[in-house]
């Protein structure tokens, strides 16, 4: 199974700055292992920053795509990538240090369960929220808990069974156009990382700010 990394990043208050999407990473690959991401960058809405932002960017990464905004970036990355698993990566987290599985682990436990969205938790694994029921399950020694939510919180993505599902968001300004968008169906059921009761995985930066 070929898993590939795609990382989101615009022109916040931050930029030209990259420390914020260093850190999410640098914590990426200390939890994870080393990939190489594919960065998309919507220039919004600091759009001065750009040119040096890019600029900035290329020293630390290879491939950035400019896209209009999360959401075209999102569907870009589901298009693009020849990969049997995507892990999508806004560029303000950081991981925790509780999670107890290799990639490979988790992505063979999607594969056996037909799991096509897994996200890790910013909060408890607890009934709240959009995670408006939890079902416990275990895979591959994985366990898990099956949700409505499909947060876009970092997660995973089968990449042929969500090419149906992406066809449902909506190319919309700034980072709008996809989780508030599938929150709204009762059709879809995601996944999040641990058992009931775990505690969160990781921590949002919040790059908007910082």
């Amino acid at each position: 199974m070929e898993i590939s990394l795609n990382m989101f990043t615009n022109c916040s208050i931050v930029a030209p700055d990259t420390k914020i999407i260093e850190n999410t990473y640098n914590s990426f690959c200390d939890t994870f292992g080393k990939l190489k991401p594919t960065v998309y960058l919507d220039p919004h809405p600091y759009t001065y920053h750009k040119n040096n932002y890019i600029k900035n960017l290329y020293k630390i990464f290879d491939e950035i795509i400019i896209a209009d905004s999360l959401s075209d970036a999102y569907m870009m990355s589901v298009e693009n990538s020849e990969s049997d698993y995507c892990f999508q990566l806004e560029h303000d987290w950081a991981f925790n240090n509780n999670i107890n599985h290799m990639l490979g682990q988790i992505v063979s436990a999607m594969q056996k369960d037909n799991l096509y969205h897994l996200r890790f938790n910013k909060r408890e694994n607890i009934i709240c929220m959009w995670d408006k029921w939890l079902i416990e399950k275990k895979s591959c020694n994985v366990d898990y808990c099956l949700t409505p939510n499909m947060s876009n919180n970092p997660h995973i993505i089968d990449r042929l069974q969500y090419m149906s599902i992406y066809e449902l968001i909506e190319n919309k300004a700034g980072s709008k156009g996809i989780e508030e968008i599938l929150l709204k169906r009762d059709d879809l059921v995601g996944a999040i990382y641990g058992n009931k009761n775990y505690p969160a995985t990781v921590t949002h930066l919040d790059g908007r700010h910082e």
